[in-house]
């Protein structure tokens, strides 16, 4: 059986991420007097803007809650910090948003950073037949509003079907942020290497959410939690996957939970080891290097 690290430094020559450390040297992008990277972080953020409420049915109130909060005031937040500790980040978008509010998503994209997909009204329910039609519609949607095609995709709900990654296949997308069951990006068992990859997430210990809406954690305790994990990570497995929510109730968008992110993000970008980048540059670093990342 496999050995798993836990908090143990890999001996050198079991870092993933040494390919990855040659080609930033080679374009320029790590000095050469830099540690070798040994950890590689991605930042998420799942705008669930009033997509959320409208898909429960909490209309017309949901307009002026907790996704409206998103909007108004969490996404200036979180782009606002973003830029401060220059990290690129993955923002995953409702199709029911993007339609709605356009402008802010544009603004994501101005910052730099990726839009991704993450259904239409967050659907936290099985769609049946449905399913193929609604992916389709919130890619269609994000390429008509922002002029983007989007490559990436995560469950709103940690919901899969078998139409769900033939559907995303078919729509050209190259990798689902949806699973929950590796600590590193892997290769799906059955791909003959069709250019799609798995990049799981951590909804656990790397996501806001369960610390705030079921948790009631105090924004520091949550803060400490995502250090201590992203030290045994960056220490073993060499990938961390934080997810965050700029909306009110269970994210990240108000005052002192944005500034336990802040102080978390400082915390990683000091670490001269990391290197921060979005789901898509993570992909297509994988993609090409598909021997790496393939399942046992």
């Amino acid at each position: 059986m496999q050995a798993i690290p836990y908090g143990v430094p890999l001996d050198a020559a079991a870092n993933p991420w040494l390919t990855l450390d040659r080609e930033l040297r080679d374009q320029g992008l790590r000095a050469p007097d830099a540690p070798p990277v040994r950890a590689v972080v991605c930042v998420t953020v799942h705008v669930d803007g009033p997509a959320v409420e409208v898909g429960r049915k909490q209309f017309p109130a949901g307009l002026h809650t907790a996704g409206r909060y998103a909007i108004r005031r969490g996404v200036p937040r979180h782009l606002e910090i973003l830029a401060r500790h220059a990290m690129p980040a993955t923002f995953f978008a409702c199709g029911y948003d993007v339609e709605h509010y356009p402008e802010t998503f544009r603004a994501i994209l101005a910052a730099g950073h990726e839009i991704a997909a993450h259904g239409y009204l967050h659907e936290a329910w099985d769609l049946g037949e449905d399913e193929s039609a609604l992916l389709e519609k919130t890619h269609t949607l994000i390429q008509q509003q922002l002029g983007v095609t989007p490559v990436g995709w995560c469950s709103p709900s940690g919901r899969k079907s078998h139409r769900t990654l033939p559907a995303l296949r078919r729509l050209g997308y190259c990798y689902d942020a949806s699973e929950k069951d590796r600590d590193r990006p892997y290769l799906p068992a059955d791909a003959a290497d069709d250019g799609f990859v798995m990049l799981p997430n951590n909804t656990v210990s790397l996501d806001d959410y369960p610390f705030y809406f079921t948790g009631h954690s105090l924004a520091a305790e949550a803060c400490d939690n995502w250090i201590e994990e992203f030290e045994a990570l960056r220490q073993a497995e060499g990938y961390i996957h934080l997810t965050v929510h700029p909306k009110a109730a269970g994210g990240s968008g108000t005052p002192a939970r944005a500034a336990a992110m802040d102080r978390f993000l400082a915390h990683v970008a000091a670490q001269a080891d990391v290197h921060c980048m979005t789901l898509e540059a993570l992909a297509r670093h994988c993609l090409a290097h598909p021997d790496a990342w393939r399942t046992e």
